[in-house]
């Protein structure tokens, strides 16, 4: 069970900077099919939760859905992406499950599967209603309870879902396909812990401006950077002077981790580089950004 102190007085020293948790190696696994949603028989039975749960919206459950629909869960998913890891040895002291959208089937929980089969107590629990910005928000989290309590070791997995019970017609980022990336952090690692920023009330003319201060901050002025736009960036704002990665569209929560796992191989071995990891949501008006630092041969 996680236990945590109170903080400290207000004025009193802080407790010494703990090791930075740097990203030791991003996974990346698709899917296509999926098990019918039919027969089941786990109860409360998927049509009766569905229903209950679309109820307060605007949107109708669709039962059909279930006759012909092909589903991969986010347990089913996180399963298979964990035999892509390398075996996990040092006990894990965090573990955050982040989405969009919501699960086909929400009554199997991904985080607490993980918690149950990964070594160590790790605090465990999943991320939502955070749009695209999820991904920068769980790492955001991640330094942050690193800090609190010196955590070492943290993973990290997104999800993308395409199947919905319900119309998502008109809906805005909504996946198009199965997608989970997981993120592991730890002493080691290729890249320096992220540096990852929020903003709210960011208008459209201010994006530009905004991503260039995060180039040069922090120590990061002379060196190369490379940019992972998502799905809310038009890449081609930036001009060709900037090295730009656009994420795979319909990935609204896995598409700019999955091109950072895309892009990370080509440096191996390289000089120093600078990494920004950059989203926009153009109707909240929110820019994130994860700032990752090669060093030299790594």
């Amino acid at each position: 069970m996680y236990l945590t102190t109170s903080p400290g007085p207000v004025g009193t020293t802080a407790p010494a900077r703990r090791a930075p948790l740097r990203l030791s190696r991003p996974v990346v696994r698709t899917f296509t099919g999926g098990r019918p949603f039919l027969p089941d028989p786990v109860e409360p039975s998927l049509a009766q939760m569905q229903a209950d749960l679309v109820r307060p919206y605007p949107v109708e459950f669709r039962p059909e859905l279930l006759e012909r629909g092909e589903r991969n869960t986010f347990l089913e998913m996180t399963r298979e992406l964990l035999a892509d890891l390398p075996p996990l040895q040092e006990p894990l002291d965090l573990v955050l499950v982040a989405h969009t959208v919501p699960d086909a089937d929400p009554r199997r929980s991904p985080s607490c599967h993980l918690a149950d089969v990964l070594p160590g107590d790790p605090l465990a629990f999943n991320l939502s209603d955070q749009g695209t910005a999820a991904g920068f928000t769980a790492l955001r989290l991640v330094s942050e309870y690193a800090a609190a309590d010196a955590f070492r070791r943290a993973l990290v997995v997104l999800l993308d879902q395409r199947t919905f019970l319900y119309d998502t017609t008109g809906a805005r980022d909504v996946p198009r396909q199965d997608c989970a990336v997981a993120l592991l952090f730890g002493p080691e690692g290729r890249t320096g812990e992220p540096v990852t920023r929020q903003f709210a009330g960011v208008a459209p003319d201010e994006v530009s401006p905004t991503l260039e201060a995060m180039w040069n901050d922090g120590g990061g002025a002379g060196r190369p950077v490379t940019l992972i736009t998502g799905q809310g960036l038009d890449a081609e704002r930036f001009g060709p002077a900037v090295d730009v990665r656009p994420a795979p569209p319909g990935l609204p929560c896995t598409g700019p981790w999955s091109a950072l796992a895309d892009v990370l191989p080509e440096f191996e071995g390289a000089g120093p580089r600078r990494l920004v990891v950059a989203e926009y949501d153009s109707t909240l008006r929110y820019l994130c950004t994860s700032t990752l630092d090669l060093e030299e041969g790594t």
